[in-house]
């Protein structure tokens, strides 16, 4: 493989050296040098690569590996070389050594004995350290030192007559020499030896891809020349500096006129031999045609979108000046070539530098920049440097192709093409938290969108820190946008623990077949515990109005260390009473924090049955416990208990509660669902009077739920003249909802004629709640509403019925019309549609159509899940009368889910309400009851107040309109 003219091309390699440092891992990196490595020729190299970047103080070659490729001038694709993996070593070019040894100390350098001219290029070192990878590039430049000879080393000439001195350079490469001529005077004056005496051959390349060249210079001189010193300085890449022989000149007087006679014979004859030589070496000088030698392509033909890089070709060695050349590029999937450059030597300048050669092209994607240059024996060298800005719909699988025009190609051009490879690599933005405050015992997701890539093979992987994480990852399918590149979605859910603390979670994302990662990373800061709080002690036990009570309850396991503390009396803070909250302490074993809070206070009549409440408010989130303070001598209720447990509509259902510890005898105890007192099916029984002389008695209330109870509250309440206010308990019935089971469509009359009156009605039966949407259709146009008619009734099973019904004038174009009825019941999320097709009495029926229809009369789509917003939840105020400026506090009860299975947000119109929000699970595990509590301002006179619920699966709200006083 003869690199001709390679000085210059030396020159352009080392600026687009494929070398250096390609980091393809945050930590793991690849050196190798960043100039040539120049060898000489069937020497034993070492091709250096240094591996740094790993965190052990060795590498465990069981978990690396290694391997080297090679990429000629020539040649499209790399191949090759060596290849360690997990301890095992394999030559792919004989000879070919790494040391494990070394290898371990981070040292992957290539062993080559012998090395010829023909693997001189670009060679990868491409380097995995699991889980990382990285790799660079070195370019090798194999040389020859050419051997030099003056010959002969001491001439003795008569004066005036001729000889000539021979300067020979054999066995070098690459093939660009200097051979210079001095002479040096008896006074040692160093004087120019005239152009026209020295005559220097062509190159003649040997069999193992050397050169040889000889320069000649020819004498005819003087007497005053005797002991003249002639010498012959020759320059090569190989030579650290120029190479010097000598030879001394001897000159002697004139012999006599035989001997002048017999000289000039001999001298004839030797002239005419000079003569013809000196015409051979003149026309392989000047006038042989030689072809060019051709370098293409050399550089990285696979490109990154958008980011410039470039190309280098070289034509050297070719004689005479006069060349062209074509660039031509061929995109994926076309059929014609187009050129993209055109340049002709005659229109150059010779010498002209390479700086202010001009950069033209009829392509936006490349710029060219070649120019001509006269080598030092006799022929010419053309550097061509191909900048390109490439782009993935324009240049991936584009075939660039040059075509070369010279006399000595005997006009076949000569043509070499690549086809180009452009990559998009991934961008990844950084990962998002589905939360701000993190928690052991909630799920966290996080997502990485990974966009701007292409092709659309890609990996994914999730690590934590260094290791994978065992979890499995979702990916969104890829798709493409609107700028050609593709994006997808990675999430991945995490269950935290303290152990994690500090910890990066890592998206790493690469092209199928690369080995450059991009990478996104999260770092958990902090990790919340949400404080646990034990049940409330009361000391007394049995406390009694006018006595000193003292309240108290340990929270523990949370983190961080701030967290408020406060003690309620309904739904007002307790202000007046004696609170003492200790310092939060650390527990060094579990790295979680616990205190200790107690309040006195000295109870009132009023407060029997008061529930006394402890919030902890800890990031955003308060938990509580209640405590109901029963004073001695008061009456005291418990809970409603439901038999059977779970209700059912249009079956008996029986509700008990007890009334204990009360006195005088005489008491009140009424039922009410919502704020209507409830007679029938009540009773109570005669109180009882214990050893301690109190009463106890016990109330019931007997019903048959149906589907006006669905969602409603039902209570018991106590009066005594000891109370001052009634003692209330509440309970949810836990009533599912249903949805409706529809008929199929029927007309009356059954065949109506033109211009009658048609009703058309479905019977619905069985749901609850009672609220439902109708719609009625022609084929896809709705109806008017105001022809629709819905009664719901309950009937004996406790159920909803109603019979939906539309009613319209029949025209003559309704015969075969569709006509569909949609009934969508939003609290089961479920829609069903019946069909039903139109036939007119006494209609023709000549095309068929009717006929075909009616076969299909009814039509039953089953139910299907609705995207619309499910109404479970009922904002109520607690607040009375309430103002600008004041306490405002409203609460919402969630039917059917628990605090732990939720995640709750209240919002004043658009904005949320971070504060005061307050979720408590009811003690008959019916759902639970979410409170916020806020100070609204003067322009909140009717703001809207939304509390929304998220659940895994669904998400469903309602809405307030508070009317401030």
């Amino acid at each position: 493989m003869a690199w001709a003219g390679a000085s210059a091309g030396q020159r352009c390699l080392s600026l687009l050296a494929l070398g250096g440092l390609l980091q393809l891992a945050e930590t793991l990196q690849v050196l190798m040098g960043s100039m040539p490595q120049i060898v000489l020729l069937n020497d034993n190299i070492s091709i250096p690569c240094t591996i740094s970047g790993y965190s052990t103080e060795e590498l465990d070659i069981k978990n690396v590996g290694v391997t080297w490729y090679l990429k000629t001038p020539r040649a499209d694709q790399k191949e090759e070389v060596f290849t360690f993996l997990t301890g095992d070593h394999i030559p792919h070019r004989n000879g070919a050594s790494m040391s494990d040894s070394d290898l371990r100390r981070g040292n992957a350098a290539l062993s080559l004995p012998q090395i010829q001219f023909k693997e001189a290029g670009t060679y990868t070192c491409q380097v995995t350290v699991t889980p990382f990878g990285a790799q660079g590039t070195a370019v090798l430049e194999v040389v020859a030192q050419p051997t030099v000879s003056l010959s002969p080393k001491e001439v003795t000439i008569e004066s005036d007559k001729e000889k000539t001195l021979s300067c020979e350079v054999n066995k070098f490469y690459p093939n660009l020499v200097d051979i210079k001529w001095m002479m040096i005077s008896k006074n040692n004056q160093d004087s120019s030896v005239a152009a026209e005496d020295i005559c220097t051959g062509a190159s003649v390349e040997n069999e193992d891809g050397t050169f040889n060249v000889t320069s000649k210079l020819r004498l005819q001189p003087s007497l005053q020349d005797n002991g003249n010193v002639y010498r012959c300085i020759v320059s090569h890449k190989t030579f650290p500096a120029e190479l010097l022989l000598s030879s001394t000149l001897t000159v002697t007087a004139p012999r006599s006129d035989s001997s002048i006679l017999i000289g000039a014979v001999t001298g004839t004859i030797i002239a005419c031999i000079i003569v013809l030589r000196l015409g051979v070496f003149v026309y392989d000088k000047c006038f042989k045609k030689i072809p060019p030698t051709i370098i293409t392509f050399v550089g990285d033909v696979e490109m990154k979108h958008s980011e410039d890089t470039s190309l280098y070709c070289q034509f050297s060695g070719f004689r005479p000046k006069a060349i062209t050349v074509d660039f031509f590029l061929k995109k994926y999937q076309q059929e014609q070539k187009e050129r993209i450059y055109y340049w002709n030597s005659e229109k150059d300048v010779i010498e002209r530098d390479k700086e202010s050669a001009a950069l033209l092209s009829t392509s936006k994607n490349f710029q060219f920049q070649i120019y001509l240059k006269s080598l030092d024996n006799g022929t010419f060298e053309v550097p061509c440097l191909i900048r390109i800005s490439p782009n993935v719909h324009e240049l991936n699988k584009a075939e660039l192709s040059l075509e070369i025009m010279h006399e000595a190609l005997q006009q076949r051009p000569a043509m070499a093409i690549t086809e180009l490879k452009v990559i998009a690599v991934p961008v990844l933005d950084p990962i998002l938290c589905s939360t701000d405050v993190p928690r052991p015992d909630e799920p966290i997701t996080l997502t990485c969108r990974i966009h701007s890539f292409f092709p659309e093979t890609i990996e994914l992987t999730w690590y934590k820190d260094d290791i994978q994480v065992p979890e499995k990852p979702f990916i969104s399918d890829v798709t493409s946008g609107p700028d050609g590149l593709f994006f997808c979605t990675s999430s991945l859910i995490l269950y935290l623990g303290v152990e994690d603390i500090g910890r990066r979670f890592i998206c790493k994302a690469k092209l199928k077949g690369s080995h450059q990662y991009k990478e996104s990373s999260w770092k958990l800061e902090n990790l919340i515990f949400t404080p646990k709080v034990s049940n409330i002690v009361c000391e007394p036990s049995t406390p009694e109005s006018g006595e000193a009570v003292t309240l108290s309850c340990q929270v523990i396991d949370y983190y961080p260390a701030q967290c408020q503390v406060r003690w309620m009396r309904g739904f007002e803070e307790l202000t007046k009473a004696a609170i003492k909250t200790l310092d939060p302490q650390l527990d060094t074993a579990t790295n979680l924090y616990h205190r200790e809070s107690q309040v006195t206070f000295t109870p009132e009549p009023e407060d029997h049955a008061v529930e006394f409440t402890i919030e902890v408010i800890h990031c955003n989130r308060t938990t509580k416990k209640s405590y109901p303070l029963m004073l001695k001598g008061f009456p005291r209720i418990t809970n409603i208990v439901l038999s059977p447990n779970n209700a059912e509509y249009g079956k008996p259902l029986s509700l008990t509660c007890k009334i204990m510890d009360f006195y005088p005898n005489a008491i009140q105890v009424r039922w009410f669902q919502e704020n209507d007192e409830i007679k029938k099916g009540s009773s109570v029984q005669e109180p009882k009077q214990d050893t301690r002389g109190f009463f106890c008695t016990s109330s019931a209330l007997q019903l048959i739920p149906s589907a006006q109870d669905y969602g409603r509250k039902i209570g018991v309440m106590v009066m005594h003249k000891t109370l001052t206010k009634p003692i209330t308990k509440n309970v949810y019935l836990k009533l599912p909802a249903k949805s409706p089971a529809v008929s199929e469509i029927r007309a009356t009359p059954a065949s109506p004629k033109v211009n009658e009156t048609v009703c058309l009605e479905v019977s619905i039966s069985d749901f609850v709640p009672k609220n439902i949407k109708v719609a009625w259709y022609k084929d896809w146009l709705e109806l008017p509403k105001d022809n629709h008619n819905i009664d719901t009734q309950i009937g004996k099973n406790g159920l909803c019925f109603s019979t939906l019904k539309t009613q319209f004038t029949a025209n003559a174009g309704d015969n075969g019309k569709m006509f569909r009825c949609e009934v969508i019941h939003p609290e089961t999320n479920s829609c069903t549609e019946k069909r039903f097709i139109l036939k007119l009495d006494d209609f023709s029926t000549s095309t068929g159509d009717v006929s075909t229809l009616t076969g299909y009369q009814n039509h039953t789509l089953s139910p299907r899940p609705i995207n619309q917003e499910i109404n479970t939840l009922k904002i109520e105020c607690i607040t009375s009368n309430p103002k600008a400026g004041e306490d405002v506090t409203l609460h919402c009860f969630v039917r059917g889910w628990t605090t732990e299975s939720t995640y709750v947000s209240w919002f004043k119109g658009k904005y949320p309400i971070e504060d005061g929000i307050e979720n408590t699970n009811c003690e008959d595990k019916s759902g639970f009851i979410t409170s916020v509590t806020f100070k609204p301002e003067e322009q909140d006179k009717e703001s809207k107040i939304r509390c929304e619920v998220s659940t895994e699966e669904d998400s469903f709200e309602d809405s307030y309109i508070l009317k401030l006083a």
